[in-house]
């Protein structure tokens, strides 16, 4: 068999399983009461992007390759703009969430007039035009992204000013952001553990025990999220420096782009039990945090 017909059969049941997860992930936030709200549109946000990240695979790159299609191959450079877009919009949003998560326990007073239903629709907008125009000016006009049918998967176009956007503006930017996002997840989580101590005479166990596990899950998802986007910037940059084998650099490149946003959905689902009880049509209780709210916690 043609090796990269072995690629596209190899990434056809994680594009298909992303697919279908992603967009059921999607479908929880906006049918769920207990996501409307601030952090409900970011997250939806997120499974969006990735659900249209694994789409993209499924149904371009997929037939494009499986297929042997030439014209669909000319054209790659647009669907690989498009899903190194989503790649870096579901990046951005991660950190977004972050910041919202941030704000709730270290400016509660001020948390509910800045991400107002209103105002998170807004940023939602102004995230969206901005990666696109970053996205656009990058990889539409000054770079390509296409599919290469020699590494049997995208490569940025081989000039030394794409080298320079792929390193700094890819790589580097993204793997920043990251570490941005888990850095802030564990002071926020370390915030909301010192407040709960701090006032724990005032609190029952039973909301101090709801407490500490909503905190154990924001931590478990703040750090997967973050190593598996991390891991992929990692492999995919280093693996081709170090390592012949093809397989190996398969997995560490396109295997692990196509995997991250469907181990996206995964941890999604892992740590929302609101989520994963929607999703097996069991009954999904209303309350799902605990509101700390207090001046002395300083």
């Amino acid at each position: 068999m043609d090796p990269a017909k072995e690629v596209a059969l190899v990434l056809l049941p994680v594009t298909i399983f992303g697919s279908i997860l992603n967009w059921s992930v999607f479908y929880s936030f906006c049918k769920l009461p207990v996501f409307k709200n601030a952090f409900g549109i970011l997250s939806a946000n997120q499974a969006f992007a990735d659900a249209l990240h694994s789409t993209t695979f499924l149904l371009y790159f997929c037939p494009m390759v499986l297929f042997d299609q030439s014209t669909m191959k000319q054209y790659s450079h647009h669907c690989g703009f498009f899903i190194l877009f989503l790649s870096e919009f579901s990046i951005l949003t991660h950190f977004i969430i972050s910041i919202n998560r941030a704000f709730a326990v270290w400016a509660p007073y001020r948390y509910e007039t800045l991400f107002s239903v209103r105002n998170t629709k807004i940023l939602k907008f102004i995230v969206w035009i901005f990666i696109s125009f970053v996205a656009i000016l990058f990889y539409e006009k000054f770079c390509y992204i296409y599919y290469d049918s020699a590494s049997r998967f995208f490569v940025f176009t081989a000039t030394e000013f794409c080298g320079v956007i792929a390193w700094y503006g890819d790589f580097l930017k993204n793997a920043a952001i990251v570490i941005a996002t888990v850095s802030l997840d564990i002071i926020t989580v370390l915030r909301v553990r010192h407040i709960t101590k701090k006032i724990s005479g005032a609190m029952s166990e039973e909301a101090q025990n709801n407490i500490s596990a909503r905190d154990i899950r924001f931590l478990k998802q703040a750090v997967a999220q973050a190593t598996v986007f991390l891991c992929e910037l990692t492999t995919y940059f280093f693996f081709p420096l170090y390592f012949e084998n093809y397989w190996i650099l398969f997995f560490g490149t396109s295997f692990a782009w196509v995997g991250i946003h469907a181990a996206d959905g995964i941890i999604v689902v892992v740590c929302h039990p609101e989520v994963r009880s929607f999703l097996l049509g069991k009954k999904v209780s209303q309350v799902h945090s605990v509101s700390i709210r207090t001046t002395t916690a300083k």
